[in-house]
């Protein structure tokens, strides 16, 4: 019964992320530029963040959430040696409440390898 229940949060999670109303279209690009997808997640862009003491200051907070599975599936390549999610370095596009495609960089992922979601830490390029 409890395998039912976990099935079930992993579909419902990854229907809210790629196809639930509040996805956008997404573009990954590997840090070599050889590769890149088109995917719907789930894409936020805010100014509120704390401090090391937990104070709200004003600062930019980007981040997305991405179904592995679309990686899998379409042979993104997104994990090391070690069998580990690691997208650090690959870019990330995708448009703000404007409509203007913004590019990014992943600055840190944290997986979750029960539901199979990934969020990413973005930070802006530098050119």
């Amino acid at each position: 019964m409890s395998g039912d229940i976990l099935q079930l949060a992993k579909r419902d999670s990854k229907f809210f992320v790629t196809n639930g109303g509040f996805e956008v279209d997404i573009e990954l690009v590997t840090p070599t530029n050889d590769r890149s997808l088109l995917l719907t997640g789930f894409a936020t862009k805010h100014w509120i963040n704390f401090d090391t003491d937990g104070n709200p200051v004003n600062s930019k907070n980007v981040h997305i959430c991405i179904d592995e599975a679309i990686l899998v599936s379409n042979g993104y390549p997104h994990r090391s040696k070690n069998n580990e999610i690691f997208l650090k370095n690959h870019y990330v596009s995708f448009p703000d409440s404007s409509g203007f495609q913004k590019k990014y960089v992943v600055r840190e992922n944290f997986p979750d390898e029960t539901l199979g979601l990934i969020v990413c830490i973005l930070g802006d390029v530098n050119f």
